[in-house]
């Protein structure tokens, strides 16, 4: 449950706007159920020019959830700015749980994308995705970089991104909730919060409840000039409780 949980924002992640100088971002957030129960933890580092744009990610179960789903993660992710559009081109995730390993690479170059995947997956999914959707979607780093540049230009919460791991192709939408302001984790400021779904499309195991995933919550920090949104706080649902992805730091730096 932390992977989807963490990974839907993993997820993790590239937090900037296109602007006329480099910006460095540096994020932390905390997982937790119930508002006690820790779950793991989640860093961010996101580096942007005018030109180009650079994340990486870790993120890790601990407290309790430890004992149960050992789990590490570090991923990487570049691109480019084209235009208004983003163009990533590079990503890579090294994922260990337990005593096993999986290690994903995705290159797109020219719109056709390329995946080494060791060890691979038994099965692709039923349908798997298909080489359409593969091109026509982001990274999961860039998808919420994407994401959060949309909620940020439109100063609302309108807007979609399509992604591809490697293997799942899904959605991920946010619709407007309310405005207001946000206090935590390092940032006091005006903020948005959306209505989040995330919405399977191809990729997944015959036996995925498409119906069971549940509808979140997410705001997203307020900027001053339109541009980069980034996210504060995911919560969603759980068979547990209420689950929370909580900004424990946040810093920006041009």
């Amino acid at each position: 449950m932390f992977r989807w949980f963490v990974g839907t924002l993993a997820a993790a992640s590239c937090f900037i706007c296109g602007i006329a100088s480099a910006e460095t971002y540096r994020m932390s957030y905390r997982a937790v159920v119930l508002g006690v129960v820790e779950l793991g933890t989640a860093e961010y580092e996101v580096t942007d020019t005018p030109t180009a744009y650079n994340v990486r990610s870790t993120l890790r179960t601990s407290g309790l959830a430890r004992l149960f789903d050992q789990t590490d993660i570090t991923a990487t992710a570049s691109g480019a700015h084209v235009g208004d559009a983003l163009a990533w081109s590079r990503y890579n995730l090294n994922h260990a749980y337990g005593q096993k390993r999986r290690q994903t690479a995705l290159v797109r170059n020219a719109g056709n994308v390329t995946s080494s995947i060791t060890p691979r997956y038994s099965d692709m999914g039923a349908p798997p995705a298909t080489a359409e959707q593969q091109s026509g979607s982001f990274d999961p780093l860039s998808a919420v970089f994407a994401l959060g540049r949309r909620v940020g230009r439109a100063r609302a919460c309108s807007a979609n991104v399509l992604v591809f791991d490697g293997r799942q192709h899904y959605r991920l939408s946010v619709t407007p909730r309310a405005n207001g302001s946000y206090n935590g984790g390092g940032y006091e400021g005006p903020a948005v919060l959306c209505d989040f779904r995330y919405t399977p499309i191809s990729g997944f195991g015959r036996d995925f409840d498409r119906s069971g995933v549940p509808m979140g919550r997410i705001w997203f920090a307020m900027p001053a000039q339109p541009g980069f949104a980034a996210p504060l706080q995911l919560i969603v649902p759980t068979p547990l409780g209420e689950g929370q992805l909580n900004l424990a730091s946040y810093q920006r730096r041009n």
